[in-house]
């Protein structure tokens, strides 16, 4: 998977972390994006029932496996506190291209464990 990435996004360590998990999810590197998520994590896809547990978080993500990435391209991070944005474009290698934004809270401001992830996704014409 190609990443092109704004040059600002890793100059800070929570920022890197935010970038890493980016591109874990992006992949579809379910064990290294796991090792993030708290036990009791919710992932909101903005339109979707949300998914519930680190168990429903890895399922879904598998689920989601089958169409990989080709490129990535995030165009900033944003952190304060306990919560980080994330927002960028998906190529995937069936041609079809999504533009993304992922919220992220984590369970403690010095924390790298994620709480609950909102996600918008859409399409790109």
């Amino acid at each position: 998977m190609k990443l092109i990435c704004n040059p600002d996004c890793g100059n800070s360590p929570k920022r890197e972390m935010v970038k890493q998990l980016t591109q874990y999810f992006a992949a579809y590197d379910i064990d290294k994006a796991m090792q993030f998520m708290a036990t009791d994590v919710v992932w909101t896809l903005v339109g979707d029932v949300p998914i519930k547990g680190k168990d429903g978080f890895g399922s879904a993500l598998k689920e989601m496996s089958t169409n990989k990435t080709k490129e990535l391209t995030i165009h900033g991070v944003v952190t304060h506190g306990k919560e980080a944005a994330v927002h960028g474009e998906l190529l995937m290698e069936d041609g079809n291209r999504f533009g993304f934004s992922d919220f992220y809270e984590f369970t403690s401001t010095k924390s790298s464990t994620v709480k609950s992830i909102r996600s918008y996704v859409i399409p790109i014409k």
